[in-house]
């Protein structure tokens, strides 16, 4: 089930929730700030997580470095 990402549009504070596709929505739309009590809020998309799946293969290349760089030559 996805995790999903909301902000406070008043303090800031991140909320997160696992829910269907289907019910993302109505999950969304009933969000309280347990910080300020705000309704108010935009959804926050982060990063994906990749894992290893049950099988035990690795589809993912060799050593690359992560991140945006090929090799993790990178000098951002």
């Amino acid at each position: 089930m996805p995790l999903y990402e909301y902000k406070c549009k008043d303090c800031g504070k991140v909320t997160e929730f696992r829910s269907s596709m289907d019910n993302k929505a109505e999950m969304a739309g009933s969000l309280i700030c347990e910080d300020c009590g705000s309704r108010s809020f935009s959804q926050v998309f982060g990063g994906i997580a990749l894992t290893q799946g049950s099988s035990g293969g690795n589809d993912l290349p060799p050593d690359t470095g992560g991140g945006c760089c090929p090799g993790g030559m990178c000098n951002l």
